[in-house]
């Protein structure tokens, strides 16, 4: 991928400001209803792991996470 092709995709991608545990984090939690009995059983570090190795986010440096990664 080239400059050209990474700016043609600008609308398709979102940045995250932190790690990426810290991000899904916060994608579970805005968008389930998580009983509070439960909040504590959820493994967000292996949640994370998982989206990284799925291609859904890609971390490309500490504390920078692009969204929507599979959309290259």
């Amino acid at each position: 991928m080239n400059l050209d092709d990474a700016l043609n995709r600008y609308d398709y991608v979102c940045l995250h400001y932190g790690t990426a545990e810290d991000y899904a984090h916060d994608l579970i939690n805005e968008t389930t209803e998580i009983p509070e009995n439960l909040r504590f059983y959820i493994n967000y570090e292996a949640i994370a792991r998982d989206m990284k190795l799925n291609g859904e986010i890609i971390e490309i440096e500490r504390d920078l996470i692009v969204t929507n990664a599979n959309e290259f």
